[in-house]
């Protein structure tokens, strides 16, 4: 005879259903912290919404457009070099 039991199957419960939460690092001591934290618990340092919309600007640029935009510097500072000599 077969039970269909949920708490009897064991993968039932997947974990990936609970909210992750985002974290950012600490304008003061850089200590990893919650994003929506007031404040840091590493140093007491109290986060305004400035900083949070700084952080999570910052955080949210991929390394692609970084390399891109380090590409694009590097090649024009050549392209002026040579041109100037």
């Amino acid at each position: 005879m077969h039970d269909d039991h949920p708490e009897d199957d064991e993968d039932w419960y997947d974990d990936d259903d609970e909210p992750e939460e985002d974290f950012i690092p600490c304008p003061e001591c850089g200590e990893s912290i919650p994003e929506i934290s007031d404040r840091c618990p590493a140093c007491g340092y109290w986060l305004s919404a400035a900083d949070r919309r700084n952080l999570s600007r910052r955080e949210a640029m991929p390394a692609w457009v970084k390399f891109t935009a380090f590409v694009l510097l590097a090649v024009t500072l050549f392209g002026l070099a040579t041109f100037l000599l």
